[in-house]
C-alpha cells in the first residue's frame, strides 16, 4: 500500500516537472481562437466603457474601504508572537527536514512545503487577502532576535544604525535579479527540488538576508533587497484586506485599490518596472517552458549559430528565461514611451508609473497556471508535516491521508485561467486609466496616452491563453503546434 501511495504521489509531482499539465487533455467546447477572440474583445471593449464611465468619476483620493474589524492591542500582540514564532519553527522544519529528513522529495517536508505551500500557496492567498507576509517573516525574525542578543551584550547600534546606505541607483533591481534567479532554480535547475539542495538554498539566502538588513537597515532592505518581501508586497496591493495602523483594524478594500493608494511609493523607484514586469515573466517562461514553443526557441538558437548553447538545457533555460523578460520589458517600455509623446512625463516616469497597473495580471497568470497545482500538490502537506523527518511519526493523525487527484480537473482550471485572466486585464486597465487621469487630469487625454498600453494588455491576455491551453487543451486552432510544425518544414 505504501509503494502504491509513493506512485500516486510521484504522478503528482510530474505535473510540477512538465509545467502543471493533467495526463488528460481537455477537449474545448469551441475552437481555441474563438475563446482567444473573444477574450481580446472583452479587454477592448472594457477599455471604451472606461473611457466613456470614467468623466463621472471624482479625481481624489478618497478611500472607498471600509473597517471590518478591529483589534485590540494585547491580541495583536499576542497574534504577532504566535505567527512569528510559527514561521520561525516552519523555517527550522524545513532545514531539519532538508539535511536530515528522507532523501526522496516525494517523501520529504522541504521540497513541498518552499515550492508548493510557501510559494505557490502564500502567494496566491497573499493576493486574494492582502500581505500577511511582515507577520510571519522568519528572517525578519531571526535578525530581530540577533539584535536583541546584542542588545542585550551592550551593542546597542546595531540595528539602528546601519553602516551603509542602499544606492538609488540599485532601486529594485537587485531585488529582479533574484527574482529571476529564483525562477530559474525552479524551471530550469530541476536539482533544486532535492531535499538537502533546497535547505541549502534558504540558508545562502538566510545568509544574504541577514547581511542586507545589518548593512543597510531592515526596513530599507526588506523594502529594496527583500525579494521575497517586495514580491509579497506586490502581490498584497491587489488583496481585499488592508491592515490600518492608525486605528489597529482590518479594512475590506476594492481588488487592487491597494496598486493606487500605493502607487506614488514607486514612482520615483529605479526598476521598479522591471520587477513587476519579471512577475509576469517568470510565470510565462514556466508555461513556455514546458510547451512546443520551447523547441522552436532552441531551433532558433540552432539557426543563429549557437548550436552548443542549443544542446546545453541549462544555458538554453537561462537564455530563455532572460529573453522572456526583456521581451516584455522591451514591450511595455516601448508602449509608455509612445504614450509620452502626448504628455510632458518622460517616457520613463510613464513606465514607472503605469507599470503598478500590471500587478493585477501578475495576480491574474498567478490563479491561473499555479491554482491546479496548489490544490492537487498541495494536499501532500497534511501527511507532510505529520511525519516531516521520516521517522514513521503521525503528530497530527494525518500521516496516513490521501490526497484527492480529482478534486480539480482540466476543464474547471481551464474556464478558471479564461476569467481570471480577462477580469485581471481588466481590472488592470481600470488602475491604468486612474493613474493617467492623475497624471493628466482630463478624461480625454487620459484615453489618449493609455491607448498603447490598452492594446499590450490585448495582446498579452490573448497570448497567456495560449500559453495556458496549449499544454492542457485539444483544439483545431493551436497557434503555437502551427508555429512548431511549420519551423520544421
Amino acid at each position: 500500500m505504501r509503494n502504491l501511495y509513493v506512485l500516486i504521489v510521484l504522478s503528482l509531482f510530474s505535473e510540477r516537472i512538465l509545467a502543471h499539465s493533467f495526463d488528460e487533455r481537455y477537449d474545448l467546447p469551441i475552437p481555441l481562437g474563438m475563446f482567444l477572440i473573444g477574450s481580446g474583445l472583452v479587454v477592448a471593449l472594457s477599455f471604451l466603457l472606461i473611457v466613456i464611465s470614467s468623466k463621472y468619476w471624482p479625481i481624489n483620493e478618497e478611500r472607498s474601504s471600509y473597517s471590518v474589524l478591529t483589534i485590540p492591542p494585547r491580541f495583536a500582540v499576542g497574534a504577532f508572537f504566535v505567527l512569528r514564532a510559527g514561521g520561525l519553527l516552519s523555517f527550522i522544519a524545513v532545514l531539519l527536514a532538508g539535511f536530515w529528513g528522507p532523501g526522496n522529495p516525494l517523501l520529504n517536508l522541504a521540497p513541498n512545503f518552499v515550492w508548493i505551500t510557501w510559494w505557490l500557496g502564500f502567494s496566491i492567498s497573499i493576493s486574494l487577502l492582502g500581505n500577511f507576509w511582515p507577520l510571519c517573516n522568519p528572517w525578519a525574525s531571526v535578525f530581530d532576535t540577533f539584535c536583541w542578543l546584542l542588545r542585550s551584550l551592550g551593542f546597542k547600534g546595531v540595528a539602528n544604525n546601519p553602516p551603509f546606505i542602499f544606492p538609488a541607483y540599485l532601486g529594485l533591481y537587485l531585488a529582479t535579479g533574484f527574482l529571476l534567479a529564483w525562477s530559474w532554480m525552479e524551471v530550469v535547475y530541476p536539482i533544486a527540488f532535492v531535499p538537502a539542495r533546497v535547505a541549502s538554498i534558504a540558508l545562502v539566502w538566510t545568509l544574504i538576508n541577514l547581511s542586507g538588513m545589518y548593512l543597510f537597515g531592515k526596513s530599507v532592505w526588506l523594502q529594496r533587497g527583500d525579494v521575497f518581501s517586495l514580491y509579497f508586497s506586490m502581490l498584497g496591493q491587489f488583496g481585499l484586506i488592508a491592515y490600518c495602523h492608525q486605528r489597529r483594524g482590518l479594512r475590506l478594500r476594492l481588488p487592487g485599490e491597494g496598486v493606487l493608494l500605493d502607487s506614488d511609493l514607486w514612482r520615483n523607484v529605479s526598476g521598479v518596472a522591471g520587477f513587476i514586469i519579471a512577475m509576469l515573466a517568470i510565470v510565462l517562461f514556466d508555461g513556455l517552458h514546458g510547451s512546443q514553443a520551447w523547441g522552436l526557441f532552441a531551433q532558433l538558437l540552432q539557426w543563429l549559430g549557437l548550436i552548443e548553447l542549443s544542446l546545453d538545457d541549462y544555458l538554453t533555460g537561462t537564455v530563455g528565461l532572460i529573453s522572456v523578460w526583456l521581451f516584455f520589458v522591451g514591450l511595455f517600455y516601448i508602449s509608455c514611451n509612445i504614450s509620452s509623446r502626448f504628455t510632458p512625463v518622460t517616457g520613463v516616469k510613464l513606465t514607472n508609473t503605469f507599470s503598478t497597473a500590471l500587478i493585477p495580471i501578475a495576480v491574474a497568470y498567478l490563479i491561473a497556471h499555479n491554482f491546479s497545482s496548489l490544490m492537487i500538490q498541495g494536499q501532500n502537506i497534511f501527511f507532510l508535516v505529520s511525519d516531516p523527518f521520516g521517522l514513521g511519526w503521525d503528530l497530527f493523525g494525518t500521516a496516513s491521508y490521501r490526497p484527492n487527484i480529482g478534486i480539480i480537473d482540466a476543464g474547471t482550471t481551464w474556464y478558471l485561467a479564461v476569467v481570471s485572466i480577462v477580469i485581471g486585464h481588466v481590472i488592470a486597465l481600470i488602475l491604468n486609466h486612474c493613474l493617467a487621469m492623475r497624471l493628466v487630469g482630463s478624461t480625454r487625454r487620459a484615453a489618449l496616452i493609455t491607448i498603447p498600453q490598452t492594446v499590450l494588455m490585448i495582446m498579452f491576455t490573448m497570448l497567456s491563453l495560449i500559453i495556458i491551453a496549449e499544454p492542457m487543451t485539444t483544439s483545431e486552432f493551436s497557434l503555437l503546434q502551427e508555429i512548431c510544425f511549420s519551423t520544421v518544414d
